[in-house]
């Protein structure tokens, strides 16, 4: 052991010790400490973590405004400004319809129409010239639709693929029943089927021939009808004139088979067979009207009791006069 490190030292806490108990533990903490110095000098600088927080400097280095509001995103095909604080904003193209449509029917546009125009060019399906001048006034009255940009109109060629024109000639195809109509009309080039309507409103069915029934009618009554042609791509084509047709007048037969039950003292019922071609029933008590039917059973009440009643029933329709009376059935209720 080398000289220094002999004999003892005076410790504060612990005493006399051994100056070996001493040196040793203080040399080789101080050796320690001198490693990791080297260590931490021959380590490069690392970047700053950052707290998840962007700087004033930080946004502007990337063009971004740093004060609050609106963002403005400006592109080659339009400019496209959010703002949540402003209700006039337009979002969507539901919401660009709805304006087009408000302004262009404030310039006396019809407004079904206009809706119509404006889903064909949403869909950029080809316009017809009518459709395409609606677009054309939408965007110059709103801008470009929001969605999708950018948009331009896609007119239909000149040469068939426009709206059909009108079916011509539409007339009766045989003899009318009480509840339908049988028509016919000339042939549209280019048409893939034809729709049917109760004048120029309901549509009442459809044909790929040129010609079909409209059935579920009345009897005995004037329906007008028009027939508009339907191209391959779904657009309907224009209307043809009106023809007023009418339904066959309905032969009621006379009720038959009436038949009392469930009899109390102030109520019973009564049946009757089924007539062609009724659509309610009348019904008589004493020669009196009381009350009507759509089935072929009525439930009389309120009768008077221990006595009787004399009962009747007629089939009719909903437009004209009710058929033959049958015979009465005598009913007497009980004590």
């Amino acid at each position: 052991m080398p000289e220094f490190m002999e004999g003892t030292v005076n410790a504060p806490v612990v005493g006399r010790t051994k100056k070996a108990y001493i040196l040793i533990p203080v040399g080789l903490a101080g050796a320690y400490i001198a490693w990791r110095w080297y260590q931490a000098s021959q380590t490069p600088d690392e970047p700053a973590v950052s707290d998840g927080t962007y700087s004033s400097d930080d946004l502007s280095e990337y063009g971004l405004s740093t004060t609050g509001g609106a963002t403005s995103v400006t592109g080659n095909t339009g400019n496209t400004q959010t703002d949540a604080t402003n209700p006039n904003a337009i979002d969507d193209n539901a919401e660009w319809t709805q304006r087009a449509v408000e302004q262009l029917g404030n310039a006396g546009y019809d407004s079904a129409v206009v809706y119509a125009a404006l889903g064909e060019f949403l869909a950029r399906r080809a316009l017809d010239k009518t459709e395409a001048s609606i677009a054309r006034t939408a965007m110059a009255a709103a801008g470009q639709p929001p969605e999708g940009r950018p948009w331009s109109v896609l007119e239909e060629a000149g040469t068939n693929t426009g709206t059909l024109p009108a079916p011509t000639n539409v007339r009766a195809n045989g003899t009318a029943t009480s509840t339908s109509i049988p028509i016919q009309w000339d042939k549209v080039d280019g048409a893939a089927y034809y729709r049917l309507y109760r004048g120029t409103g309901e549509n009442v069915g459809s044909s790929t021939d040129t010609k079909a029934s409209v059935t579920g009618l009345q009897p005995d009554t004037a329906y007008p009808i028009s027939v508009a042609a339907v191209g391959s791509t779904g657009k309907v084509g224009g209307r043809s004139s009106v023809v007023t047709l009418r339904t066959a007048r309905v032969k009621l037969g006379k009720p038959t088979g009436l038949k009392a039950s469930a009899i109390t003292r102030t109520s019973f019922r009564v049946t009757v067979s089924p007539v062609k071609g009724a659509t309610y029933y009348r019904w008589y008590v004493n020669g009196r009207q009381a009350g009507a039917s759509d089935r072929p059973y009525r439930d009389f009440t309120g009768m008077k009791p221990n006595a009787m009643h004399e009962i009747s029933v007629s089939a009719d329709t909903t437009n004209q006069e009710p058929g033959p009376r049958s015979s009465t059935l005598r009913v007497k209720t009980k004590r």
